[in-house]
């Protein structure tokens, strides 16, 4: 192409839109002219995806607020239901030792026979409060005396030789160290006010560790209930 025909081909350009976009699509094929409008397209498309993801977003925000709120509302939830199971484990646990203790005084013939005693008396929680009420302590609490009056079992017994002693007992279905405790306590107040030894006994189908290894020390003696004597009749 000659100087005089270059001129002529850009006047063309610039005189006739047609021609310049024939020539446009020619030299640029048919898909850079649509870029700027697919561009739009896009960029509709992507701001459309950021307003769907912050919705989005958004809603899994709110679930988890509410989320939190529901954990919140069902860890009090658990907090009651653990408290009231507690509440009915312990009133099973006192409704048990209660029954126990009764079978223990039902059955104090049948613990000291077996126990290699033989049984003369048992005492009340009267008896009890007179023998101690005669040497008036003041060393021992209200609460402890009261606990002493309640003694599952007392008993005054024999042993092979002849010698007299008591016997006191407590009672429960698995016996733990409070049951120990309570009856080595009471052990050393008949001692203390009669001058008369006193052996310590639990009264129980099973027990823990600790009271268990009592039992294998010597430190109390150990009436195992059956299944059967604690089965109601």
């Amino acid at each position: 192409m000659n100087d005089a025909e270059r001129a002529r081909f850009l006047q063309t350009l610039h005189s006739d839109p047609d021609f310049r976009d024939e020539v446009r699509s020619l030299l640029l094929g048919q898909e850079l002219p649509q870029l700027p409008e697919r561009f739009a397209q896009f960029a509709a498309y992507v701001n459309d995806f950021i307003e769907s993801q912050n919705a989005f977003n958004a809603r899994v925000s709110d679930f988890i607020e509410d989320q939190k709120v529901f954990n919140e509302e069902q860890k009090e939830t658990n907090t009651r239901v653990e408290w009231r199971l507690q509440r009915i484990t312990d009133d099973l646990g006192d409704l048990k030792g209660h029954v126990a203790g009764r079978i223990a005084r039902e059955m104090a013939d049948d613990i000291a026979e077996r126990l290699g005693f033989e049984l003369v008396e048992t005492l009340r929680g009267d008896d009890l409060r007179r023998m101690l009420r005669q040497h008036n302590p003041g060393d021992i609490d209200p609460g402890t005396r009261r606990s002493f009056y309640l003694a599952d079992l007392v008993g005054r017994v024999l042993d092979r030789e002849g010698n007299e002693l008591f016997i006191a007992a407590e009672a429960s279905y698995t016996a733990d160290r409070r049951d120990a405790d309570r009856t080595v306590r009471n052990a050393e107040f008949l001692g203390r006010f009669t001058g008369v030894a006193a052996v310590p006994v639990v009264a129980s189908r099973q027990n823990d560790r600790a009271v268990q290894q009592l039992v294998e020390d010597g430190g109390v003696l150990w009436f195992e209930f059956s299944q059967r004597d604690l089965t109601p009749q």
